[in-house]
């Protein structure tokens, strides 16, 4: 999963750390789908669909090591970029990348 900001650390004057920004996340699966990439993309949305809380609701951003949702919740444009990854993986089974590795 990606970070939004840079893993340095930094005071931005908020209380609470940075997490993983979940959009970037299923933008990554998305970009991987559109590339052929398959077998990647489907970890890398596995792994960011695993975020969800229930109702498979998502906030902005995930702490991977308490597993707490942080940051603006639900999320819209979480969701949204979700909604993008889920679009890309059912056109790649209409149009393929052809002589492309699968990794």
């Amino acid at each position: 999963m990606l970070k939004g900001l840079s893993n340095a650390p930094t005071d931005d004057g908020l209380p609470g750390k940075e997490g993983v920004f979940l959009s970037a996340s299923f933008w990554l699966a998305e970009c991987l789908a559109r590339q052929g990439r398959l077998e990647k993309a489907h970890t890398v949305f596995k792994r960011a669909i695993s975020t969800g809380n229930d109702l498979q609701l998502f906030s902005e951003e995930y702490d991977p090591d308490s597993g707490e949702m942080l940051g603006n919740f639900p999320q819209a444009l979480t969701h949204l970029s979700l909604i993008a990854a889920i679009v890309a993986f059912k056109d790649m089974q209409k149009y393929p990348v052809k002589n492309h590795q699968n990794t």
